[in-house]
C-alpha cells in the first residue's frame, strides 16, 4: 500500500495537510500518477518531476518540491511528501 503525508507550507507554516492512500505496492512508474492524485486534492498543478525527487523519495522517505518545480503559480511555496507507516 502505497502512504504518504504530503504537507504544503507558505512561509514556513503549513497551509494545508492530506493522508495520500492507495491500494497498491509502490511502482516508481506511478510516482508521477501519485503526485498528480495529490496536486488534484490541492487543486493545484502537477510540478515537473525530476529524478532528484524519485530518489529524493526512496533514499529519505521524503521529497520536497518547491515553486520553481511548478510551471503555474501556486498559492504555496513547497509541497512537501513524506512515506508513512501505518
Amino acid at each position: 500500500m502505497v502512504r504518504m503525508f504530503v504537507k504544503t507550507m507558505k512561509s514556513n507554516r503549513v497551509t494545508g495537510t492530506y493522508k495520500y492512500e492507495i491500494d497498491e505496492d509502490f511502482e516508481i512508474d506511478h510516482f508521477y500518477e501519485y503526485v498528480k492524485d495529490i496536486c488534484e486534492h490541492f487543486d493545484s498543478p502537477t510540478p515537473v518531476i525530476l529524478a532528484k525527487h524519485i530518489r529524493d523519495y526512496i533514499v529519505f522517505s521524503t521529497t520536497t518540491f518547491t515553486k520553481s518545480d511548478f510551471v503555474e503559480k501556486v498559492f504555496f511555496d513547497k509541497l512537501i511528501l513524506e512515506q508513512y507507516k501505518a
